[in-house]
């Protein structure tokens, strides 16, 4: 009697760790597209205009690090109206952490009307209103 086991394979042939691998044919209907070959794979990515990065300037960020850095009291007037009054500690692509005595208040750029140094605010006085 021979040493069989379930898989139909002798006792003496071990697994040896390779599989093989079975890709059904799929009708041409249900195929991928095919992608034009280019150099650069990404460059499909890049043609339509949603996905093109916006040109920046960095002058956001370098004037957020300048205020963080040299603390400067700023005034941040929201679309209702209210005003803040505080020096930013931190600010990223949606919001800014401004710290106004002991609180720390969190406001996103969406809900900002306009910003601009606190000093500056009392020059300028109801002529941005």
């Amino acid at each position: 009697m021979s040493d069989v086991t379930a898989t139909g394979r002798g006792a003496d042939s071990a697994f040896n760790g390779t599989r093989k691998l079975v890709r059904p044919q799929l009708p041409p209907a249900d195929r991928r597209r095919e992608m034009p070959h280019t150099e650069d794979p990404l460059t499909h990515a890049m043609s339509g205009e949603s996905h093109a990065p916006r040109e920046s300037s960095h002058a956001e960020a370098f004037y957020f690090q300048k205020q963080i850095q040299q603390h400067t009291e700023m005034t941040l007037v929201l679309e209702d109206g209210e005003e803040l009054h505080g020096v930013i500690e931190w600010y990223d692509k949606c919001a800014i952490k401004v710290r106004a005595g002991r609180k720390r208040v969190l406001v996103y750029k969406a809900a900002l009307k306009y910003l601009l140094k606190a000093s500056e605010a009392d020059a300028v006085g109801n002529v941005m209103k």
